[in-house]
């Protein structure tokens, strides 16, 4: 699965540190097309929001009705862009009453919050 696959979850698990369930977004893609890219990680994230907001997530996966939040985990094959960073930050401002929090993976091994 793939940020291709808006529709499907990449990965899903419950953090080990966190009463929090995290989901993961897998993006294989580089940035020679930043536009299609960015947007497909909107869809993406959005679908993920969905996911939650509709209360999919707690008839798929019953164990998440006691969390106390969600943690977007995206894992980057390739180093996202200033306006990559600058989305992921509208949308973890967006999403903090959903309490969402976003986690980046970047190639070269930075892990960072959002």
């Amino acid at each position: 699965m793939s940020i291709l696959e808006k529709n499907k979850v990449d990965g899903i698990g419950k953090s080990k540190t966190e009463n929090k369930i995290a989901l993961m977004i897998v993006d294989h893609l580089d940035w020679e097309n930043e536009l299609q890219h960015l947007t497909l990680l909107q869809d993406k994230i959005n679908a993920y929001i969905y996911f939650i907001e509709s209360g999919q997530i707690f008839s798929v996966y019953p164990d998440t009705k006691s969390v106390e939040g969600f943690i977007f985990d995206v894992k980057f094959k390739y180093k996202p862009t200033e306006n990559c960073k600058k989305l992921l930050g509208v949308f973890s401002k967006s999403t903090q009453d959903l309490q969402i929090e976003f986690k980046v993976n970047e190639p070269d091994g930075v892990i960072y919050e959002v």
